[in-house]
């Protein structure tokens, strides 16, 4: 049973969440030829300022990006 895990940023909407972990699912069973029942996609979500890039936490990043 394939499990696959997805970090990220805790940024995203449960829409896409769900978006992903139906195109993941569906890229496994067309490859791993299992059934989309037996896939499990667990998103491990990370506040942004605990995500350092550079030196320079994801927050800020994220910040400077919304004022250009």
């Amino acid at each position: 049973m394939p499990r696959v895990r997805v970090e990220w940023l805790a940024i995203r909407t449960q829409d896409q969440r769900e978006a992903l972990a139906r195109r993941i699912t569906d890229a496994i069973v067309e490859v791993a030829h299992v059934r989309p029942e037996q896939v499990t996609v667990v998103f491990e979500e990370q506040r942004p300022e605990l995500v350092i890039k550079g030196g320079v936490p994801w927050s800020e990043i994220l910040e400077r990006e919304t004022m250009e």
